[in-house]
């Protein structure tokens, strides 16, 4: 696929897409693409490329059918025990990143006013590690979040910092922040995960024989 798959880039991005492309090595994450069939073009992040039909069905041979899942919580104390849980089975995999999940929620920290030829990778491992400092080993998830150019050619660019409230009230005051800490989940409101690999019953299963192992708070999914 990555041989056969050279699209010409560009930066527009003007239709929805058919198709979403998970990419995992193992049960991790790598990388997400979107694809419009009518419009002809690939989206990763902000970059697009254009892109044939003909690539998607040359492997068409290769599909199968997948069991899934959506599940909604309206606690967002019951994230964190429902994903733990399939973190432990092996044939499940989520369709976003769960790492965020397993903290209570986020801030966003900003970093503006940067040359438009920084390298995006070196800037994100540089503040991974700048934060990941200010926090105790393992209490913190950092991943990028999006970034801008303005018209003066300079980057501004936003990470998702995910933690515990304490842990943020205690250590994460400190970085430039563009937006405080919030939970994933607002009084009223739910959130959604998309599971790969599981109905709704062998979720709860999975998720009950969790809290009865760590003990923690599981609600029945919708």
């Amino acid at each position: 696929m990555q041989a056969l798959w050279q699209g010409r880039p560009f930066y527009e991005d003007w239709c929805d897409y058919h198709y979403i492309l998970n990419l995992y090595q193992g049960r991790e994450l790598r990388k997400t693409l979107k694809v419009n069939l009518r419009c002809g073009y690939i989206t990763e992040g902000v970059f697009s490329y254009s892109f044939s039909a003909e690539w998607l069905e040359r492997f068409a041979g290769s599909f199968q059918p997948i069991v899934w899942s959506r599940v909604w919580f309206r606690r967002n104390e019951s994230l964190k025990p429902a994903v733990s849980a399939l973190l432990e089975v092996p044939e499940v995999f989520f369709y976003e990143d769960p790492r965020p999940y397993l903290f209570a929620g986020k801030c966003i920290l900003a970093v503006d006013s940067v040359h438009w030829r920084t390298d995006r990778d070196s800037l994100y491992q540089a503040v991974k590690k700048k934060v990941e400092a200010a926090f105790p080993p393992g209490r913190v998830y950092v991943r990028p979040y999006f970034f801008f150019l303005d018209d003066r050619s300079l980057l501004h660019f936003r990470f998702e910092v995910f933690c515990e409230k304490a842990d943020y009230e205690r250590y994460g005051r400190q970085l430039p922040l563009s937006v405080g800490w919030q939970p994933h989940i607002h009084e009223g409101e739910a959130k959604r995960l998309i599971l790969v690999g599981v109905n709704r019953e062998r979720f709860w299963k999975y998720v009950q024989a969790w809290k009865q192992r760590h003990g923690g708070e599981a609600e029945t999914p919708e």
